[in-house]
């Protein structure tokens, strides 16, 4: 026969499990904050890198050059993409969405597809999702302000993901340094706040046992409850008292309605 918890026990496992939710929580939460800000610190990286591109390109079309002509175009975004270890690829596309210049040679010649273009045409940088790879567009403006094409950049979130893993074991590493010394602190100091309540229930149960002893401590817990008891009894009589004595709404509705 298994031996029933102490009020104690279980007053400390449940601190120790909201103790543990709420640490869970927290730590979800941060979990998610940190991976939001670490991916849009890198995607704001990595457009500025973008729009240097761009800034290159742009100056070759200053000097007349049509976009599929640009000199070096492809030696450029090959470098580029050596230079910067987290991106997965570069393009460089026309206004009719065609493949002009790109780091993977089989793409040339095909057209974006839909996920990879602007909402809002060439205004403006854009943000999008290419399968598991992120990627920013970036509006390609010639000198007269009309936009010749773009520059879509497709990086990784490696560097992300290994950050992300390094703060998850600082704080799981934390939460486990917090649970192991505030669940054994809180345990004693529960114990040692909860002795006289633990008492208290203990000589109630043991008074309400049939057959209990009169012990001293149940003597005074059985006249209390007999004191109560009387108590009630004599309100009840009192309350009964005192309705008998107030009229009857009913007859003096009648009273009121006769001629």
């Amino acid at each position: 026969m298994s031996r029933e918890l102490s009020f104690a026990t279980r007053l400390t496992g449940l601190v120790a499990t909201m103790l543990l939710l709420g640490c869970g929580l927290v730590a979800g939460l941060n979990y998610l904050k940190f991976e939001r800000i670490l991916l849009d610190q890198q995607a704001r990286v990595l457009e500025i890198f973008s729009e240097e591109l761009g800034n290159t390109v742009e100056n070759s079309l200053a000097l007349g050059v049509q976009l599929g002509g640009v000199p070096g175009a492809q030696a450029l975004l090959e470098r580029s993409r050596e230079a910067e270890k987290l991106i997965a690829g570069l393009t460089i596309s026309d206004t009719g969405n065609l493949v002009l210049f790109d780091t993977d040679r089989q793409n040339i010649g095909r057209r974006l597809r839909q996920e990879e273009l602007a909402a809002s045409g060439l205004a403006a940088s854009w943000r999008f999702r290419d399968g598991p790879h992120y990627g920013i567009g970036t509006p390609i403006i010639n000198g007269y302000g009309v936009p010749e094409g773009a520059i879509l950049l497709r990086y990784e979130r490696t560097a992300v993901d290994e950050r992300l893993g390094a703060a998850m074991l600082a704080m799981v590493q934390s939460i486990m340094l917090a649970v192991g010394i505030c669940v054994p602190a809180g345990a004693l100091a529960l114990h040692l706040v909860t002795r006289r309540t633990r008492r208290w229930f203990a000589a109630m149960e043991e008074a309400m046992q049939p057959g209990a002893p009169d012990l001293a401590l149940t003597a005074d817990l059985q006249a209390a409850i007999a004191d109560t008891d009387a108590l009630l009894a004599e309100a009840e009589a009192q309350l009964e008292h005192i309705a008998s004595q107030l009229p009857d709404p009913a007859s003096q509705r009648m009273e009121t309605a006769a001629p």
